[in-house]
């Protein structure tokens, strides 16, 4: 493409934009105009729940599945979260004191001035549950308790270290 094709185009396209743009404004006085836009639908991405937005120039990696240990460590992670989440009765800084260890940095951030007399749960009442598509950096945990089941989910930044909570909360539905 020439440099006076790109002149055309760009100016074209700029032209198009600014009819668009007056097309949306009311003129003045006229209160009651309501703009007309006219769009053609473009592509359309689906996302699932708890799955980042990606845009189009990130590189997704795929994760390999965690392995048995992998499950194994991160229910007993979870567990050990809700069991320090499930406690409504301590004071605030005891509380957070009890929980702030098993939270990520953007845990902490999340449930930093969190009242523990406002959290339902009070006990984990069954086995922890590692649900399907686990991989050995972020796995989602279902954990039984006395106010139903809520889910945790757990990131790591490889599968050497730790598993640490980024959200708790309860299952929906």
């Amino acid at each position: 493409m020439t440099t006076r094709t790109l002149t055309i185009t760009a100016a074209a396209a700029l032209a198009s934009g600014a009819l668009l743009l007056v097309g949306c404004t009311p003129t003045q006085g006229d209160e009651a105009a309501q703009p007309s836009i006219t769009a053609t639908p473009g592509p359309t991405k689906t996302f699932a729940p708890d799955q980042p937005d990606v845009s189009d120039d990130q590189e997704l990696v795929d994760e390999p599945a965690a392995a048995e240990q992998s499950k194994t460590d991160a229910a007993a992670a979870a567990a050990a979260v809700v069991t320090a989440f499930a406690r409504p009765d301590l004071p605030e800084a005891e509380w957070w004191n009890g929980l702030l260890p098993h939270l990520s940095q953007e845990g902490a951030t999340a449930y930093e001035g969190t009242l523990p007399s406002n959290i339902p749960v009070t006990a984990v009442t069954g086995d922890a549950t590692v649900l399907e598509g686990a991989t050995d950096v972020i796995v989602l945990v279902e954990v039984p308790t006395d106010a139903g089941p809520y889910i945790v989910t757990l990131t790591r930044s490889d599968a050497s270290q730790p598993w640490l909570a980024e959200r708790i909360r309860p299952k929906q539905g």
